[in-house]
């Protein structure tokens, strides 16, 4: 009996849990949606704090160095395959680099195989976006060589020491009008809120199960005593 309480007690205890974390996260996207809304930062070789800036729009000038370009391959786009483009935009004045996510390029249609040629003019260019974390980490069953242009995945730093470059560890998010091939179409940030309701529920629905059999054993283990005590009289 007491080890069944204990359990309907945990199960609860794991579902309110899930609500709270269902919670911080709303709170979290109301306050990346503020973010977005907020004056344009100007982006120099001193970088900003990430913590207090990620999401804000900013804005920077500087160069391409279209040689290092990657290509993030298995990239859905409307359940097309294709690739994210990023490319290092040194900062004007400086040796300083930060890691542009240009955008979403689907397959050379003349030659699937091969990556789409994504132009990077020469010259001082302004590219206006916002900040954002580096790229996610797929899972891959094999390491990518450090110099490959197409890859599952790009580690920032193990990027910047392989080129020896001075490279921001995060990246801007380019915004605007798609162009040069690149589709700019970036959904929100998924949070997985909408997870942890699924998770709550489920912690929940089991809590519920478990009190509801200890409720039906319990009473017909009551009822069967009370039916023998009866017999034996």
């Amino acid at each position: 009996m007491i080890a069944s309480l204990a359990l309907v007690a945990l199960l609860a205890r794991l579902g309110v849990w899930q609500l709270h974390r269902a919670h911080y996260k709303q709170a979290l996207a109301a306050a990346i949606a503020s973010r977005e809304r907020m004056p344009g930062l100007e982006l120099g070789p001193q970088g900003v704090d990430f913590a207090s800036t990620e999401w804000r729009p900013v804005h920077a000038s500087g160069s391409w160095a279209g040689k290092l370009t990657v290509y993030l391959q298995n990239r859905q786009y409307r359940g097309v395959s294709g690739f994210w483009v990023f490319t290092p935009l040194r900062l004007a004045g400086s040796d300083t680099y930060v890691m542009v996510e240009r955008g979403w390029a689907g397959p050379d249609p003349r030659a699937p195989m091969l990556v789409p040629p994504i132009p990077s003019p020469p010259g001082t260019v302004e590219v206006r976006g916002r900040i954002a974390p580096a790229p996610s980490q797929w899972f891959s069953f094999a390491k990518d060589p450090p110099g490959a242009m197409v890859r599952q995945n790009v580690q920032l730093p193990q990027f910047a020491d392989y080129h020896h470059i001075r490279l921001l560890p995060y990246v801007i998010q380019q915004l605007g009008p798609d162009g040069d091939g690149l589709v700019r179409d970036w959904p929100a940030p998924d949070l997985g809120m909408h997870t942890n309701y699924g998770y709550a529920f489920q912690w929940f629905a089991m809590s519920a199960t478990c009190m509801g059999l200890l409720v039906f054993f319990t009473t017909r283990t009551l009822r069967r005593r009370r039916a023998a005590a009866g017999g034996a009289r």
